[in-house]
């Protein structure tokens, strides 16, 4: 279980949780039994992925953000983003996973290429087992798909008269952002993967989609 919570002003810090049992959580400590936030800003600082560890305000930061991006499929994998900067000039984002089985932050070919673009297409959580064969993720995809056209319907009609362009603006948006990220994912894989990946990515950004609440759709 992974969890944000906002600090002072312009600053955020990630959890991760471990369930011991039904009832029953405990923060999971990195392989270095340090917390989350402590160990995930320096990791990319070394990875050259960001200049500086923004989140304990260096290099004159006024924020330093950890979000919550995404779970893999095999939930092997915790995809999150640091951001953080001086908000007066620029901010600077990275995209780092944690391995649940190993306990470690890595930093993969996929993450190095995307922290170097400039691109706004969504990004996934890449498995560390095998994905499911084409036609599971093709049934997969399909059922997810008509998950969000209701969800979708249900979000436009609770919406305000006024704010229905904004949804429908936001929702084109967001297919743009899911088709670009596709287009990127799949350009590192080998061809006969290409289809399970695409497919893959766009079900775990669909599956993401359905549960943003609905007040949040015009973001």
């Amino acid at each position: 279980i992974f969890g944000t919570r906002k600090m002072a002003h312009g600053f955020s810090n990630g959890d991760l949780f471990h369930r011991v049992d039904p009832q029953h959580v405990e923060i999971a400590p990195t392989q270095e039994d340090q917390s989350f936030n402590d160990r995930v800003w320096p990791y990319c600082v070394k990875q050259s992925a960001l200049k500086a560890n923004y989140s304990a305000e260096e290099d004159g930061a006024d924020t330093g953000l950890t979000d919550f991006v995404a779970w893999s499929l095999d939930s092997n994998r915790l995809l999150v983003q640091l951001r953080g900067g001086d908000r007066h000039k620029t901010l600077h984002a990275c995209y780092v996973y944690f391995n649940t089985r190993t306990r470690t932050f890595e930093m993969t070919d996929y993450l190095r290429k995307l922290n170097k673009t400039k691109s706004s297409g969504l990004a996934c959580a890449e498995p560390t087992d095998p994905i499911p064969s084409e036609a599971d993720l093709k049934t997969r995809l399909d059922t997810l798909d008509r998950q969000l056209n209701k969800k979708y319907a249900d979000v436009i009609a609770q919406s305000e008269k006024d704010r229905v362009s904004l949804v429908r603006e936001a929702q084109r948006n967001w297919i743009k952002h899911r088709d670009e990220g596709a287009r990127f994912y799949v350009s590192l894989f080998p061809e006969a993967e290409k289809e399970r990946r695409r497919l893959q990515l766009l079900g775990d950004v669909t599956a993401a989609r359905i549960e943003v609440p609905p007040e949040q759709w015009e973001l």
